[in-house]
């Protein structure tokens, strides 16, 4: 009987404790400045983008898979929003020198990158979702739900993810 109880407490001590993982619904995004939006103070949140896919990427402007990344999603963003694609970038530093929200936004530019951005400086945002690499992708569908979760690179570099994940994104966009 306490072996059973310990597990199951350690059971449940450990699903409260999951990352964000797809069938679930992801928390609410905090914090900021929004960048790419009409006022730093506010950029979309999950609820108001219900109906809409969306792709959120954690990032950092720094981080060099990150930046082979964005090719891959500028190409999706152009090629989907138009059939419903959002795109949040959500941008925690992992050293000081990446905080800077002028160095961030230069990035922004020299990248060409117009999708919403979240600055998550405090990493409030990584830790809710309990995320563990730079890149990740959390594809939500136009209920809300993550249907899947990439860790890694998506480019031409490391182009195994990107068939599989480009699937997902047009099988969700069909969804109505």
């Amino acid at each position: 009987m306490k072996r059973t109880l310990l597990l199951s407490t350690a059971l449940t001590l450990l699903t409260s404790a999951c990352a964000v993982t797809s069938g679930t619904a992801p928390p609410a995004l905090t914090g900021g400045p929004w960048l790419n939006t009409a006022s730093q103070a506010a950029g979309p949140s999950l609820a108001d983008l219900r109906g809409k896919v969306v792709i959120v990427n954690f990032w950092v402007y720094s981080c060099i898979n990150c930046h082979n990344s964005l090719p891959t999603l500028k190409s999706w963003y152009s090629k989907y929003r138009d059939q419903g694609l959002e795109i949040v970038g959500i941008h925690t530093p992992e050293f000081e020198s990446d905080k800077p929200t002028a160095n961030v936004i230069a990035s922004l530019k020299d990248d060409g990158v117009t999708w919403p951005i979240l600055q998550d400086n405090d990493s409030k945002n990584w830790r809710a979702w309990q995320n563990q690499a730079w890149p990740t992708f959390y594809l939500i569908d136009r209920a809300g739900k993550v249907r899947s979760v990439h860790r890694g690179e998506i480019s031409s570099r490391f182009p195994q993810a990107i068939p599989g994940l480009e699937a997902n994104l047009k099988s969700l966009l069909a969804e109505k």
